[in-house]
């Protein structure tokens, strides 16, 4: 592959004459640049609030974020020169974790966001419940629908989205009698139950522990059994979907969630963790079908045509990568064919061949540093929630900049625009 080939962002290749340019133009101007970046760090902090003259919040407090409008920025660390994770929007809920520091005249709240931890400017944060105005201009939750399940033979089993964390209106929107409910978590290993009708004692289950996406496992009550029936044969059909990154489990372990497509191959592959094997419960005939990543077709009982997008599965994972680092990189992409967008197309284009390990480029490839050849890692806030390997190299490829390979420039253009040209990766052990 040439070593040399410009990065393609939506302002042209990256180094190229015109970026080249526009950098002199702006050393020109120092003093308008600094008033630009003191009103862009106001805008989205404000002023600085005085050290130590707010409380944190307690650990686990749903708080809200309220900036005027200008939203908040999700830090990897409590500075101003920390990473940026994410920007939030005015009214976006977060989870306090109960710990404060003081840096840069701020006084800085640690949360969580979609399992992200981060750091926050306090003074933009509000109580949920706390009945000011802030808390009321928050984004009201969307409303939960109760998903209704397929229905299993009498005494069987049947699992899905739970859609709602009212139990009681998740069972009474079943076409046939719950028995049970069973919740699995990931983190635990552990199974929850809620039987409808016993006393509140014995369930371990109720609506705190579920979000409407969670996936439930739910039995029917015993009664006269039909005829027996089998499952559907495998088929040639073409691969359907987008496979979902499932919660990643711990190593050994068990994870759960629906599939997002009807090849478990692509499934197995899109996980971020060695998957030792997939299970799948087909519900007319009650059989778990399996499929085992590497094993002969004779042993596999899980194919195409049996799993489909809106399957639920269960991973068992092998070895399971844990963060060793986490850094700001900048992004680019590169492409095999061109597309439509002409702000997507460069001379980054025309890649359809073999990378740099001698493997020709696909989804998930990256060019790095090539003393990064090997390493794999995810980039936060990424929209296709993928885990990249470093497989190809170039020579305006340095340090941590990581060009992420796309087979169509516009798909490339379109994933750039919205996770940006910098990020925080998370490096992750080999």
């Amino acid at each position: 592959m040439p070593t040399l080939r410009g990065r393609i962002t939506p302002h042209g290749p990256r180094g190229s004459i015109a970026a080249v340019g526009r950098r002199h133009q702006r050393s020109r101007v120092p003093v308008l640049a600094a008033v630009l970046l003191a009103a862009a760090v106001l805008a989205v902090l404000g002023s600085p609030a005085p050290a130590g003259a707010q409380q944190p919040f307690a650990n686990g407090q749903q708080v809200v974020v309220s900036a005027d409008g200008d939203g908040l920025h999700l830090r990897a660390g409590a500075t101003l020169g920390a990473p940026i994770i994410t920007t939030l929007a005015d009214g976006t809920v977060v989870t306090a974790l109960g710990e404060q520091r003081e840096a840069d005249g701020y006084v800085w709240e640690r949360v969580r966001y979609l399992g992200r931890p981060g750091w926050m400017a306090r003074a933009y944060l509000v109580a949920l419940d706390d009945g000011g105005d802030d808390a009321e201009d928050a984004t009201p939750p969307a409303p939960e629908e109760p998903t209704v399940l397929a229905v299993p033979p009498p005494g069987g089993f049947t699992a899905g989205p739970v859609g709602t964390t009212d139990l009681a209106a998740f069972v009474e929107a079943q076409s046939f009698e719950v028995a049970g409910v069973w919740y699995f978590n990931p983190a635990t290993q552990d199974y929850s139950s809620y039987l409808p009708g016993a006393p509140a004692i014995v369930n371990t289950l109720d609506g705190s522990t579920l979000r409407p996406g969670s996936v439930v496992l739910v039995s029917r009550r015993a009664g006269e059994q039909g005829e027996p029936v089998g499952p559907p044969p495998a088929t040639g059909d073409p691969v359907t979907g987008e496979a979902n990154v499932l919660p990643v489990p711990p190593r050994e372990g068990l994870t759960i969630g629906v599939s997002g497509t009807n090849d478990p191959v692509t499934l197995a592959e899109a996980q971020p963790f060695e998957v030792r094997q997939i299970i799948m419960l087909d519900v007319p005939s009650q059989q778990w079908l399996t499929y085992v990543p590497g094993a002969p077709g004779i042993v596999q009982t899980l194919g195409r045509g049996q799993l489909q997008p809106d399957s639920v599965v269960w991973i068992r994972a092998g070895a399971v990568s844990s963060v060793v680092e986490t850094v700001e990189a900048t992004l680019s992409y590169y492409y095999c064919t061109q597309g439509t967008i002409a702000a997507s197309i460069g001379d980054g284009g025309g890649w359809c061949g073999a990378m740099a390990n001698g493997e020709v480029v696909h989804q998930g490839a990256a060019a790095c540093d090539r003393s990064r050849l090997g390493e794999r890692f995810r980039i936060i806030g990424d929209p296709l929630e993928l885990t990249y390997e470093c497989k190809d190299t170039g020579s305006a490829v340095h340090g941590h900049h990581r060009d992420i390979f796309f087979a169509l420039s516009d798909d490339g253009y379109r994933w750039i625009v919205e996770v940006g040209y910098t990020a925080v990766i998370e490096i992750l052990e080999e």
